[in-house]
This record gives structure tokens, sequence and C-alpha cells, in this order.
């Protein structure tokens, strides 16, 4: 439950919820091609994140697995 909660006040969270309200904003305006150009941006800046998130972890899996063996 903490990790759920968690992820709501990191970057990428914070970017789901603002990619939301923008895109759900400009359509209910009216502006379906400012919301289609909208949801793109927000797509690959929100996968760039999880992608840097995976590597992190691995990156940060294998240093405890190094740390370990050299002990």
């Amino acid at each position: 439950m903490n990790r759920k909660i968690l992820f709501l006040f990191t970057c990428t969270g914070i970017e789901i919820m603002t990619a939301i309200g923008v895109t759900g904003y400009l359509l209910y305006l009216g502006e379906f091609i400012l919301a289609l150009i909208s949801t793109i941006v927000f797509a690959k800046l929100i996968v760039f994140h999880f992608i840097m998130e995976y590597y992190d972890k691995k990156t940060q899996k294998n240093s405890q697995g190094l740390s370990l063996k050299n002990a």
C-alpha cells in the first residue's frame, strides 16, 4: 500500500495525473487535435520515465549482488 501511495508523488505519477487532466480539458473544449498532440507528448515522456526507472532498479539490483559477492 505504501508503494502505491508513494508512486502518486513521484515524477511519473504526477506526469500521469497531469496528462489526464490536460487531455481531458482539451477534449472538453473540443480541441481534439491538441488533445491528440498532448497525449503523444505525455506518452513519450511517461514511457521514458518508466524505462529509466526499470534500468535504475536493474542497476541497483546488480550493484547489490556485486557488493554481496565482495563481502
